[in-house]
């Protein structure tokens, strides 16, 4: 239950709380496209935590969604 609550605070409070704090203190364009960051960032910590294999159309896929959202708000 303790690793439950800490996932929950550090994963969605914090996340979100720190989501809004950057919609407002910046655009929300550049926020999004920091935020949609998530999937490129995470490739290495699979890799090197988990020991996970990682195929290049994950890897284009996640570029695709970033460049999507930059368009996006451009």
């Amino acid at each position: 239950m303790i690793l439950a609550s800490l996932g929950a605070f550090f994963g969605t409070f914090l996340g979100v709380s720190f989501s809004l704090i950057s919609v407002k203190f910046t655009e929300a364009g550049i926020a999004s496209t920091i935020m949609a960051l998530v999937p490129v960032l995470i490739i290495a910590p699979a890799v090197i935590l988990y020991k996970q294999r990682v195929t290049p159309a994950e890897i284009i896929g996640a570029i695709i969604s970033v460049c999507g959202v930059a368009v996006f708000f451009l």
